[in-house]
């Protein structure tokens, strides 16, 4: 639903911005030898829960979509209308489950304030095609190795009391690969506005926590391009 809302939110800002614009404008590049891409949407995880125990009471933990920003950076693309380059990207994730309650077999509650925050670094070769000669709109795919890093923790109360006992708390680095492709309108002079998917395959070893060691996700995101 938070993925669907953001993707009907970029398409009305897409339809408007391309509405605007100037119908014989001559687009000028910028001087500078680089792309620059901002990245905001959010990433859905195949099965990031986290099964979280107290004795014989098990509470899973969901924290599969999680809000992502984050930007790109890649070489001056060479060619006309298909264009080439290599590319190098971060993205910031951060999510908090902030109350789980139930109860003990002693009858107390509890409660579990969780968060987990991921960042990734990810990079490889792109490649787009304008669909127009005047490069208004393009497509484009990149896709490559990628690092991941995830951190995970939980605190938790026992009636206002808290259970220093209690050690849920992991972090883990991971290595796998991304994919990437979207379309993107021309908003101003260098500038392209768009929507684009990305896949994640990363192998992150959260079973201390409860969790799984393979990290599959989907994100949706909207890009804004500088320098094409």
């Amino acid at each position: 639903m938070r993925i669907a809302k953001l993707l009907l939110t970029g398409i009305a800002a897409l339809v408007f911005a391309n509405a605007t614009q100037a119908q014989d404008h001559t687009y000028d590049y910028w001087d500078e030898p680089y792309i620059v891409q901002a990245l905001l949407g959010a990433v859905q995880f195949e099965n990031l829960k986290l099964d979280v125990e107290n004795g014989a009471e098990t509470e899973e933990i969901d924290l599969s979509i999680i809000p992502q920003i984050g930007a790109g950076w890649g070489t001056i693309p060479k060619g006309d209308r298909f264009q080439y380059g290599l590319e190098c990207s971060f993205l910031f994730g951060f999510m908090a489950d902030d109350i789980s309650f139930y109860s003990t077999p002693r009858g107390a509650t509890i409660r579990i304030s969780t968060s987990m925050w991921m960042f990734d670094l990810a990079g490889g070769p792109y490649a787009s095609l304008f669909l127009d000669k005047n490069h208004k709109v393009r497509i484009y795919a990149a896709g490559g190795p990628l690092l991941t890093y995830a951190s995970y923790s939980s605190d938790w109360e026992e009636d206002g009391a808290s259970i220093p006992e209690e050690d849920n708390n992991e972090s883990a680095f991971g290595i796998g690969l991304y994919a990437r492709t979207g379309f993107e309108f021309r908003i101003y002079d260098a500038g392209m506005l768009g929507l684009g998917v990305r896949g994640s395959w990363a192998n992150v070893d959260l079973t201390d926590v409860g969790g799984s060691s393979d990290l599959t996700g989907i994100a949706a995101f909207v890009s804004f391009t500088a320098g094409l």
